[in-house]
């Protein structure tokens, strides 16, 4: 009889492990999807080469969950130039343009957002 219910115990837990598992790799993708997307239309434009270098790479954490890094890949080492400005060679400084900080934080939102969805209707 306890053996019984411990498999059910176990049971349980591994469905409701793979449901949770699951929304958040659904939230994931669909986060960082927009993400780069928010990031590729609200970057500064010159030439439009920095702002079409956003991308993201997918990995997988410890507990078996995806996870998203978005990043710019080809030009990664201008992302805090632009967004919190530099001094240049000759004196002076280069005004920020802040860009990744608000498209950051609605992406924390939209997760949380995302998760809370999930779980209700999971």
């Amino acid at each position: 009889m306890s053996i019984d219910l411990v498999k059910e115990i176990e049971k349980a837990t591994k469905e409701q492990l793979d449901l949770a598992n699951d929304v958040v790799n659904k939230a994931v993708d669909k986060v960082a999807k927009e993400t780069v997307s928010d990031l590729k239309s609200s970057s500064p434009k010159k030439s439009g080469e920095y702002a079409s270098g956003w991308g993201k790479r997918e990995g997988q954490t410890a507990t078996r969950s995806k996870s998203s890094i978005v990043w710019n890949e080809e030009h990664y080492r201008l992302t805090h130039l632009l967004e919190f400005g530099h001094a240049k060679v000759n004196g002076g400084r280069v005004a920020a343009k802040p860009h990744i900080a608000a498209v950051e934080q609605k992406a924390i939102k939209n997760f949380e957002d995302e998760l809370k969805r999930g779980i209700e209707h999971g």
